[in-house]
């Protein structure tokens, strides 16, 4: 008898190597979420530090107004868009407003898919403003949060009235 040696898989195994992924992409998964929340969340720390380092940086040394406004267009300021980006731009009439003639230094685009990020500042105010004359918070300081959707990951960055900013850990985010 003559047997035909055929190279291949049988339907047998076939079945069960996609259960054996299957099995193991549902062990998987949850975990994938939670790193990229994580690194969504060092990311956006991270961004937020170096923006406000660069506007005081700029306000102090070019004697210019800088603010940092939200922005879902990254051209204008909208109120509470924190979650798809942000704009620095030079402010030289103090309205925090990008007006024709004032320039966009920086724009940051965030699309936040793990957490939500919202500024409160001591006068209510959407932004963060520095002062051309010594490069410190106008009115500014206040608290960056950031509440993740996926695990207990939040943390808040706090700018004090000198411009300084730390990062505290939360338990529980409102």
């Amino acid at each position: 008898m003559f047997y035909i040696n055929k190279k291949g898989i049988t339907l047998f195994e076939l079945v069960i190597t996609i259960t054996i992924l299957a099995i193991i992409c549902t062990l998987a998964l949850p975990y994938f979420h939670q790193h990229m929340a994580s690194q969504e969340r060092n990311k956006t720390l991270n961004i937020l530090r170096n923006s406000i380092q660069a506007a005081k940086n700029i306000a102090n040394l070019q004697h210019q107004n800088i603010t940092i406004c939200p922005s879902q267009d990254l051209v204008q300021c909208q109120n509470h868009q924190w979650n798809t980006g942000f704009i620095v731009f030079i402010d030289n009439n103090k309205n925090r407003r990008v007006d024709p003639t004032e320039t966009i230094i920086r724009t940051e685009q965030q699309q936040l898919k793990y957490g939500n990020l919202d500024w409160r500042g001591t006068l209510n105010l959407p932004s963060l403003s520095f002062k051309a004359e010594n490069g410190l918070p106008l009115g500014s300081n206040g608290t960056f949060y950031y509440c993740s959707l996926q695990s207990q990951d939040h943390f808040k960055l706090v700018m004090s009235k000198m411009g300084q900013v730390r990062h505290e850990p939360l338990n529980t985010c409102n």
